[in-house]
């Protein structure tokens, strides 16, 4: 792993003229800018937020729109400080996101999992910057997405928001056209840089192959997952092929499977949770 880590003086790093990477290698986030406005897409966890804030501050930008990408919780809880610190910018979120987080069921596991995170991030050598979320994101008057909507930012730059299925409720990708650039969250699965991807399709396997094929489609140059840095180039159009091969083929094991299903879920957990992975329950 360490082979693969980008080192926190390379953030906030920038990707395009109009995309920097903020964050740390393990939580990424995206500040598009234009001419007028800014968007941060993905929020992080919590432990990550003053170190955001100190970045967006050194660039000295107060980004007009806050997007998290989709409801999980290293997506979702970092979103309370970001607001704390910005309180005019607009939360951008798809339909369903702030009913998963508000479900007496996900609000208690969203803030156990956001202390385990700030503990794996001490373990991984990242000081979190403040203590783990002790309450779940309070968001007013989102401006919610249904199927799509762009954010224009000014000097043509626009960011449009795409609600996608397949790895959780609430999920959206983003795509600056201009760059051709896309902003992939966990639509590709968990990014092991140099390794593969691990699929994630919490909610349905079809949807989350039809997403990848979406995502194929939009042809992008640079592909930014929210965890482990970008793919560019031919790394973007290798990535879709490797993550829609092993979701296939992760699809086809379940299905043909001889093994009972709790003894296929152990050996598949054995061999995929490692590394990176570790940071999450």
């Amino acid at each position: 792993m360490k082979t693969h880590t980008i080192p926190p003086e390379k953030f906030p790093m920038e990707i395009t003229p109009h995309v920097r990477m903020l964050g740390n290698y393990f939580f990424n986030l995206f500040l598009v800018t234009g001419q007028n406005r800014s968007a941060l897409f993905e929020s992080g966890v919590s432990g990550g937020v003053d170190t955001v804030i100190a970045q967006l501050n050194a660039l000295g930008i107060s980004p007009d729109y806050l997007v998290p990408s989709h409801p999980h919780s290293d997506h979702i809880t970092g979103l309370s400080g970001l607001m704390d610190q910005f309180p005019r910018a607009r939360v951008v979120m798809a339909l369903g996101a702030q009913e998963f987080i508000t479900h007496p069921k996900a609000g208690p596991l969203l803030i156990k999992e956001d202390w385990f995170m700030s503990k794996g991030l001490e373990r991984m050598g990242v000081t979190p910057g403040r203590p783990p979320l002790e309450a779940i994101p309070e968001i007013h008057d989102a401006l919610l997405v249904e199927k799509e909507k762009s954010l224009d930012l000014g000097g043509g730059i626009v960011l449009d928001l795409i609600q996608v299925e397949g790895h959780s409720p609430g999920n959206l990708i983003g795509l600056v056209k201009k760059d051709r650039i896309l902003f992939s969250s966990d639509s590709l699965g968990f990014h092991y840089p140099g390794r593969g991807f691990c699929p994630l399709f919490f909610t349905n396997a079809n949807a989350y192959v039809a997403t990848i094929d979406l995502i194929e489609s939009l042809d992008p140059q640079i592909i930014c997952p929210a965890h482990q840095g970008p793919l560019i180039a031919a790394a973007a159009s290798q990535g879709i092929e490797d993550t829609r091969n092993i979701t296939l083929s992760t699809i086809r094991r379940i299905k043909e499977t001889a093994l009972p299903e709790q003894a296929l879920a152990r050996q598949m957990f054995n061999e995929r949770y490692r590394d990176e992975f570790t940071l999450y329950t």
